[in-house]
């Protein structure tokens, strides 16, 4: 953030590495989840917020590795403890979807962290972030 209005892009290797990473386990791994899971590599605006979808802290760029009707899976190059996210999810059409997410979990996966999150609720009227 350079100048303080836009998240850094995130490093080449992580999108790299995402990408090999949800290659080898969609190929890898069969589904055993309630929601089955699609591959999707693209950047993600987040947003740590509070319960009130508060900002708590500046925004940063992620990752996403997959998605499901339940939620995503994203990387990062650092650990994540806050519990709630707001993401900017940008189609490919170059409409955004604004979503609150629950992080279930953020644990080390090589040199980057993996963040598990269920989506809570969807910002329909939500101009995205103040950038």
């Amino acid at each position: 953030m350079d100048d303080g209005s836009s998240p850094h892009a995130p490093p080449a290797e992580l999108i790299r590495f995402v990408d090999r990473l949800a290659n080898e386990t969609l190929r890898t791994h069969s589904e055993e989840r309630r929601f089955p899971r699609y591959k999707l590599t693209v950047e993600v605006w987040v947003q740590p917020v509070d319960s009130n979808f508060e900002p708590l802290d500046k925004p940063f760029t992620a990752v996403s590795r997959d998605i499901s009707t339940a939620g995503i899976g994203l990387l990062h190059t650092r650990a994540v403890r806050d519990k709630y996210l707001w993401l900017r999810l940008v189609t490919s059409a170059g409409g955004a979807m604004n979503v609150i997410v629950e992080v279930l979990r953020c644990r080390p996966i090589g040199m980057f962290y993996e963040i598990g999150a269920k989506f809570v609720a969807k910002l329909d009227e939500a101009v995205g972030f103040e950038l």
